[in-house]
């Protein structure tokens, strides 16, 4: 009873689809233009058609790119043959990796490959071959004569034997001493003992080399140099830069063993000058007269020439004739011109050592403002400008802005 009823219901369904599938739907079409029927959906085993990739068979005597399986292993199509199997000889045992790799790229790539590295190896063969430093080889004659080829190797053409014989090599500083005669001057000292007149004058502590006098015992050391007294926050390196010298020469000449130095620790600088300002003060040339004239009025007290009242007076005065050259004492800088009541035209320079310098009193300029001068150039004319009683030149010096006695300085 059941099978029957189950049957009817099939048959009903089987009906009803087929009146579904007869029922029929108008459509309009015009001339000329087709519909755009659906498309047709792919079954799975077109899709995996699709996706698998197609074998393909090469004709006979080729070879065949390898498949790949799933697991991942190389598998070779074997191409029948009438006499042998063609995998076997394609492919011996133990290069079948090597002949796969081989085969993924073209002749032409090999080649281009070939010849990159050639090229780069090119440039390294030679630097090798060519540019490797030749290493001189001594030949030394097995007899007595060992000696004399070898320094006939090592001295420098030019220079002879005898000579490098006789030359002693100075390695540390010695002192001797020497007392000054009647008639001795520092530049004949210092010939005498073959050195330069700043070395005799650093190790003497010589400030005025004028006032040397008979008798006086001086340090005469065996090379060129200056004896440096360490000050506070100095160190090797600072010194050895500020005279351009290595700093092992420092530690080889004082018989240093680290570089740590102390305020007042003395050392000696081999091949050391003085500066030009220290050398011109110690020979009287540091300040020199910055122009021709009579000296009217000195450094100190003195009456106002106008109210007769006593005043300071900071300077010297020298009278001359309206545009008499006016030269700079001393190199340095121009740091003010203009025009003040009292000096009238007036220039003012730096000098090293905080020393500057004043003139007053000008007729005109010959430079200007923030422009380097040397000793004894021209830098103004002499005039009457300002508070003065007549034509003449006010020159002052100051040291860290205190005013100097100009004849200190001036001889």
């Amino acid at each position: 009873m059941i099978a029957v009823i189950e049957h009817q219901r099939v048959i009903r369904r089987r009906t009803t689809n087929d009146r579904r599938v007869e029922t029929k739907t108008l459509e309009f079409t015009f001339p000329g233009i087709q519909r755009i029927q659906p498309a047709k959906p792919a079954t799975w085993r077109e899709v995996q058609e699709i996706r698998r990739p197609k074998r393909e068979i090469a004709p006979k005597g080729r070879d065949v790119l390898p498949k790949i399986t799933p697991k991942g292993r190389d598998v070779l199509p074997k191409i029948a043959s009438k006499d042998h199997d063609l995998s076997r000889r394609i492919l011996p045992k133990g290069n079948r990796a090597r002949t796969v790799l081989f085969k993924r790229f073209s002749r032409v790539d090999l080649i281009m490959a070939g010849a990159l590295i050639l090229c780069l190896l090119i440039p390294l063969g030679f630097r090798l071959f060519f540019l490797a430093p030749v290493e001189a080889q001594i030949e030394l004659p097995a007899s007595e004569e060992v000696e004399s080829a070898l320094a006939h190797f090592l001295i420098p053409e030019g220079i002879s034997e005898d000579t490098l014989r006789n030359q002693e090599i100075i390695d540390s500083i010695e002192t001797t001493s020497y007392t000054v005669r009647d008639g001795d001057t520092i530049s004949g000292v210092a010939q005498r003992f073959n050195l330069g007149m700043d070395t005799v004058i650093s190790f003497n502590s010589i400030q005025d080399v004028r006032a040397l006098k008979v008798g006086t015992n001086l340090t005469i050391p065996n090379s060129n140099g200056l004896k440096y007294k360490v000050k506070r926050g100095d160190y090797l390196g600072s010194i050895a830069k500020k005279y351009r010298i290595a700093l092992n020469e420092l530690l080889d000449w004082n018989n240093l063993e680290t570089s740590v130095i102390v305020p007042g620790q003395e050392l000696f600088i081999p091949g050391a000058r003085l500066s030009e300002m220290e050398r011109n003060r110690i020979f009287g040339r540091l300040f020199i007269y910055p122009t021709r004239g009579r000296i009217t009025d000195r450094f100190g007290m003195r009456r106002d020439p106008f109210t007769g009242i006593r005043r300071f007076h900071n300077g010297v005065d020298l009278a001359g004739p309206v545009g008499t050259p006016v030269n700079a004492s001393m190199s340095g800088k121009v740091a003010m011109l203009g025009y003040n009541p009292t000096f009238g035209k007036y220039i003012i320079l730096t000098h090293p050592d905080g020393f500057q310098t004043l003139y007053g009193h000008l007729d005109s300029f010959r430079v200007q403002k923030g422009e380097i001068v040397k000793q004894g150039q021209r830098i103004a004319d002499m005039g009457n400008s300002g508070y003065s009683t007549g034509s003449h030149l006010h020159f002052s010096i100051f040291r860290r802005g205190e005013p100097i006695d100009p004849f200190q300085y001036l001889h």
